[in-house]
């Protein structure tokens, strides 16, 4: 284990190194607006949920090296958070090796970081391209896929904020999670099958969108064999993040971050509570991926951009960002939670954790919470990625799980 956690730390530290300071020229390789596989079919209403459209072979790239595994993209139909049908692509990779477990190959779904808005910030352009050919985010987690996948067990990477990269709009990310797992145990070659055990698992934006989709689950997609969650630095809600952010050395993450909602919720006209300035720096960050928009508006604060004090906390906009939020969507996860998270996280505040942690014990389920005091946000994704894969590892070998409901620090 101690071994696993130097090789994580180097690779995803590093890697994350690599993104943030590339400067390399754009690869060949063409971004999904201009790549025709990612295309929305005219008939897409016609598609099940979940269902394949597409699919193609590939070489899927852990940082600079081929991953030792079959790999697919997958074109699957889903729906976005207004219920209107679309799709979206999942990479999924199995192990060429056989699977020596008891029963059928398990699946995890690993939900990177896609916090973008735009598809050169998607999993699937990442794991096709490598670091070097995409400088993309979610590279610095192809680690822990490959973690996963020495384990024998089958990965899925779903591109969960849909075509159009609506980054924080929580329903569309669930689903597409949810959808792309029926993807999976639909596609033949894969060789998995309706029983397959899942797995769900995600860090920071990952878990945001994976805490989403463990809660819809019983309602979106109730015949799915979820076996565990696991969560870490979890992002619980939204306006709690976005005061962590503001005026530190990521806070160009706000820029990029607006154009989520704004995508996905054009109904709500959220320009109109930023100022010029601000509607010029969120114009300028449309394309961006969380590191280019860090580059860009280092120290950026919520006062540089607003139109006025306090416009985020107009109800219309704090109600929509806590609809958004996994504190704010109804649910709680059918399967036991692995949930791990910094103590002292400055990213992603660990009470709104606590509380949706509370919460899913308080309807039942149990809860595994770890939390680590030497730890910060990017640490944590490396300090909790053992647990998570021991909590799959004794779900999937059918072993009860560990609960720590009762001791769950209040929020």
């Amino acid at each position: 284990m101690k071994r696993l956690l130097a090789l994580l730390a180097t690779s995803v530290l590093a890697a994350t190194a690599l993104v943030a300071g590339s400067t390399a020229s754009a690869s060949a390789l063409p971004v999904p607006e201009d790549d025709p596989f990612y295309a929305v079919p005219a008939n897409i209403a016609s598609y099940a949920d979940g269902a394949v459209i597409a699919s193609r072979r590939i070489t899927a790239i852990a940082y600079l090296l081929p991953i030792p595994a079959d790999a697919w993209q997958i074109l699957y139909k889903t729906n976005d958070s207004h219920g209107v049908p679309t799709a979206t692509v999942t990479t999924l990779m199995v192990p060429r090796t056989a699977w020596k477990g008891a029963g059928t190959r398990p699946l995890v779904s690993y939900q990177t970081a896609e916090d973008g808005v735009a598809g050169k910030c998607a999993p699937s352009y990442g794991l096709r391209g490598g670091l070097i050919g995409t400088r993309n985010a979610s590279d610095a987690e192809s680690g822990l896929m490959l973690s996963a996948l020495s384990n024998g067990w089958a990965v899925a990477a779903p591109d969960y904020e849909g075509p159009d990269s609506q980054f924080l709009a929580g329903k569309m990310e669930g689903q597409a999670i949810l959808d792309g797992l029926r993807a999976a145990l639909a596609f033949s070659p894969a060789g998995l099958s309706p029983s397959t055990k899942l797995g769900i698992w995600g860090y920071s934006g990952g878990a945001f969108a994976t805490s989403i989709a463990s809660q819809l689950q019983a309602s979106y997609a109730p015949e799915l064999n979820v076996s565990g969650v696991a969560l870490g630095g979890v992002v619980a809600e939204i306006r709690k993040t976005i005061d962590d952010f503001s005026g530190s050395a990521v806070g160009g993450a706000i820029a990029m971050g607006v154009n989520g909602p704004m995508k996905a919720f054009p109904e709500y006209n959220l320009g109109q509570y930023l100022s010029a300035s601000g509607r010029a720096k969120v114009a300028a960050a449309s394309g961006d991926c969380i590191a280019d928009a860090v580059a860009r508006y280092p120290f950026l604060s919520i006062k540089q951009i607003e139109a006025f004090p306090g416009a985020l906390d107009v109800p219309v906009v704090a109600n929509l960002l806590h609809a958004n939020s996994p504190l704010g969507i109804p649910g709680t996860p059918t399967a036991p939670v692995y949930d791990y998270h910094a103590t002292f996280d400055e990213l992603a505040p660990v009470g709104p954790d606590r509380e949706l942690m509370h919460r899913y014990c308080d309807s039942g389920q149990v809860v595994e919470h770890v939390e680590h005091l030497l730890a910060e946000h990017i640490s944590e994704t490396v300090s909790g990625a053992p647990g998570a894969l021991t909590f799959f590892s004794q779900r999937f070998a059918g072993q009860a799980p560990k609960n720590t409901c009762a001791t769950i620090p209040a929020p």
